[in-house]
């Protein structure tokens, strides 16, 4: 653990909330680091929030005031809309549209299933008001809205409802109506939440915004409390600098400004890791990586290609469609407390249930009695009972040996057959997830190097990347802290879009120029108040594009310099050579429409510098020796155990043995080479 002496420096800090762990990194300004993993609180994640704070200012001898920049990735969000236990919401839309949630798209999630339920909706139908206005498609108010019916729908709006939900149609052309119903609601009760689409999605496809603005309505007033009450008690003990908030698209805002924006948290939690991974990818000069990030809950996947992170604007929350910016990450339910069970056909799945923080797996001696990855891990020798967390938690073989036998007696295999089959499983599970954003995007994986970690993902990342034919696997410092350190490598962000739906054949030139500038001026503004600089602000357009008549579109960055017809020849090749590549045709003579313009606005923030490593003197010294079982021996072996603080840059181990440290376990199989490299990152790759 480095030295520090009290006070000397500012230092910051990333606060990560995990399904299972809460985790903490505190950084100085020499680049040295501090760990700490506590568990998570579900029930209210700022408990596990402050105890991982104070701890690390504890360990690292720092006071409150000196952190300089405080930066937290939260699920709260997340869970609120996956526990359904968000706020009461009624929802004003156009008279005739009272049943779009209702009735959403004909998109079934299984094809051939015909028993397949939809989830309800947010808002309940008795709780949706119609109002008789109507503005046309180019924002043209055919119908006004009267004040006697604006009164009438609020009244009815705020009888059984803690928030409102807007949604007009066509208000992302003109949102004098949603505008008009705000002042109403405002007037009546200023203290209720109201999320207007015209301010949440200015974006055409009426059901993927009305839904949209429900989850922002849903949980604004849920993450509005949790931020205000954080906020308090971390003034009470005496932090002053403002609480960052990752949001979904991996920028951060102020706490006070993003609370009426909570819909841009529903994916907080998920950003962290994919910022990590790319910080570990540019350390070590590799452009294409694939990150992988396996916690105790969840697995995350993302495609960082030339150094750039994949954004989508197409997520899915719960069965709801939410349509803002996000990292483009592929989730399954596959973690260290994924749960191993029997379907009825008599086959052996893992997940996506887990034993969550609570009781977590068996090994834990809390109650909980089903079998985990976790427990699997343990059996096969592959964790330490002695040494997990660095021995904070005690794990129980037996427990975890019990919890097994059952299942493995229904297969009729051996308790290490069955455990091995567990990993197996999961281990499937995760790699059909890495050929989403891989292979299903267009990229062959074997052109990219796989960046592991999230506490048991270097457990698992030479299997996954083998049968991938991924030639290299990284392994960050501190892998089961690295979403943190993601949140630490951010800006502060803003974006808003503006359907426009112009065919690129002949534009409103001046429209797509007014558009731009507007959106520009209004995001220049907010992030200013953010403490934000006109010097170093970094401004972004980009464009949604798509073939006349389909139903999806790609975004692009647009070309620098002013709008002309070159500009809009060179926006029509990207679109084609991007669509060749991503769907493996381009129909270079079709007619291309501009449906959506965006606008980035950033503020960088000052980019970490990690503290190295020194270099290896001699042969890395082994720790212990302990059976490890590998499936390419088939057997159990006396194998290697190194503590990774005692590995220099040069240190070169070959496979098979396992590296242990404080918030992570890494297992090297055999026929495999592990390198110490800048940073302390290991890299691992074939061993001829």
């Amino acid at each position: 653990m480095p030295q520090r002496t009290p006070d000397s420096e500012p230092v910051r800090i990333g606060i990560d909330v995990g399904g299972t762990f809460t985790d903490v990194l505190l950084l100085d300004s020499t680049g040295n680091q501090w760990h700490v993993k506590v568990r998570s609180t579900p029930k209210d994640s700022s408990i596990g929030v402050l105890e991982g704070l104070q701890k690390a200012l504890e360990l690292a001898q720092v006071s409150p005031e000196k952190v300089d920049y405080l930066l937290h990735g939260t699920t709260v969000a997340t869970n609120t809309v996956l526990q359904r236990k968000g706020s009461s919401i009624s929802l004003i839309t156009t008279k005739g549209f009272e049943d779009l949630l209702e009735i959403g798209r004909q998109q079934r999630p299984n094809l051939y299933d015909l028993m397949v339920e939809r989830e309800p909706p947010l808002v309940s139908r008795a709780n949706v008001i119609g109002v008789d206005e109507r503005i046309l498609a180019d924002g043209t108010v055919l119908n006004p809205l009267n004040s006697d019916e604006a009164e009438k729908a609020v009244k009815q709006a705020l009888q059984n409802a803690d928030a409102v939900a807007i949604c007009l149609l066509f208000s992302f052309q003109n949102p004098i109506h949603e505008n008009q119903l705000i002042q109403e609601i405002q007037q009546k009760d200023s203290s209720i939440s109201v999320s207007a689409s015209s301010r949440v999605l200015a974006e055409y496809r009426e059901f993927e915004r009305m839904s949209t603005t429900a989850l922002n309505a849903y949980v604004t007033p849920v993450l509005t409390q949790y931020l205000q009450h954080l906020d308090k008690a971390l003034h009470d003990i005496g932090i002053t600098t403002p609480l960052l908030v990752m949001q979904s698209h991996g920028g951060v805002l102020q706490s006070q400004m993003i609370q009426n924006h909570a819909a841009r948290l529903l994916f907080s939690g998920l950003a962290g890791g994919t910022l990590g991974g790319r910080y570990t990818s540019q350390m070590l000069q590799e452009e294409n990586i694939i990150t992988f990030d396996m916690g105790g809950t969840s697995t995350d996947v993302a495609l960082i290609t030339q150094g750039v992170i994949r954004e989508t604007s197409e997520g899915n929350i719960g069965g709801l469609p939410c349509r803002l910016p996000m990292i483009d990450v592929e989730t399954v339910g596959a973690g260290g407390g994924s749960i191993g069970w029997i379907d009825t056909g008599g086959i052996l799945r893992v997940g996506p249930q887990s034993a969550g923080a609570d009781p977590g797996p068996a090994a834990y001696g809390l109650g909980g009695m089903n079998p985990t990855v976790t427990d699997a891990n343990l059996i096969l020798g592959r964790l330490d009972p002695d040494y997990f967390l660095g021995g904070a938690i005690a794990l129980k073989p037996k427990l975890a040996s019990q919890s097994i036998q059952g299942i493995a007696q229904n297969l009729g295999l051996s308790l290490e057959e069955c455990a091995f089959g567990i990993i197996r499983v999961v281990n499937a599970n995760m790699e059909r997830a890495i050929r989403v954003v891989s292979i299903q995007r267009g990229f062959d994986p074997r052109d990219f190097a796989l960046v592991a970690f999230g506490g048991a993902g270097p457990m698992h990342a030479w299997a996954l990347a083998e049968n991938l034919g991924i030639p290299r696997v990284i392994i960050p410092s501190a892998p089961g802290l690295h979403s943190a350190l993601g949140l630490l490598t951010t800006n502060l962000r803003i974006d808003k879009s503006q359907t426009i739906l112009e065919p690129m054949e002949s534009p409103d030139l001046s429209r797509l120029v007014s558009v731009f500038q507007q959106l520009e001026q209004e995001l220049r503004e907010r992030l200013l108040e953010q403490g934000a600089s006109n010097q170093s602000m970094i401004i972004q357009r980009l464009a949604d594009l798509r073939y006349t008549g389909q139903a999806y579109e790609i975004t692009l960055p647009v070309p620098k310099g002013g709008i002309t017809k070159n500009w809009l020849t060179q926006l029509a090749t990207t679109f084609h050579d991007r669509h060749q590549q991503q769907y493996g045709f381009a129909s270079r003579d079709a007619p291309v429409t501009i449906v959506n313009l965006r606008v980035i606005t950033q503020e960088p923030m000052p980019v970490p510098q990690l503290a190295d490593i020194p270099e290896q003197v001699g042969d890395p010294p082994i720790r212990a020796k302990r059976e490890v079982y590998f499936e390419e021996l088939e057997q159990t072996i006396d194998t290697p155990i190194y503590e990774r603080s005692s590995l220099g840059i040069g240190a070169q181990i070959i496979g098979p043995a396992i590296i242990e440290q404080l918030d992570s376990t890494t297992v090297i199989h055999p026929k495999t080479k592990a390198s110490i490299h800048r940073g302390g990152n290991i890299i691992m790759e074939e061993h001829q």
